[in-house]
């Protein structure tokens, strides 16, 4: 199944999700003038079961790609053709911004990000809401002070009506 096409002025490729991989086929343009010609992706997601749950991004770019197997080095006539474990998304270095199930192209120093589609779209670490941080702190100031029984009753109303963890 096709996810999305690139077409810039470095690359053109079209990219697919067959079923945990995905593959990217296209090329590199004016491929003979980079000496480095690299696709890296993150490593796919790590699915184990937490309290937070499961298949979460990573927290940063370099967990992300911390070991990765996801590397492809593009030969001089700059054809891609690649099969890649599907790369879980990560977040930007302040934490604000979701980078969803990226690879990166490098040429010689420099960098250049491509995102794709999300496989887990709910999952995050940081809210259902995205851009709000206060998800798990907002309970803290919502709910009466009250004993045990009535806590609980209180938070289950509290997620039911306002969706909160």
């Amino acid at each position: 199944m096709e996810i999305i096409t690139i077409t810039d002025d470095k690359i053109n490729c079209r990219v697919f999700r067959e079923g945990c991989y995905m593959i990217i086929k296209g090329f590199l343009k004016n491929s003979s003038s980079y000496h480095k010609k690299l696709i890296i992706a993150p490593n796919p997601p790590d699915i184990r079961t937490s309290y937070s749950g499961s298949a979460l991004p990573f927290p940063c770019q370099e967990i992300a790609y911390e070991k990765t197997k996801n590397f492809y080095e593009i030969t001089n006539n700059g054809v891609i053709d690649v099969r890649f474990k599907f790369p879980n998304s990560y977040y930007n270095q302040e934490g604000t911004k979701k980078l969803v199930s990226p690879f990166a192209l490098i040429l010689d120093k420099n960098n250049y990000v491509y995102e794709t589609k999300d496989l887990y779209p709910l999952k995050t670490l940081r809210d259902r809401v995205r851009g709000n941080p206060n998800f798990y702190a907002q309970k803290d100031v919502l709910l009466p002070v009250a004993d045990a029984e009535d806590t609980m009753n209180n938070y289950s109303d509290l997620k039911l009506k306002l969706n909160l963890a």
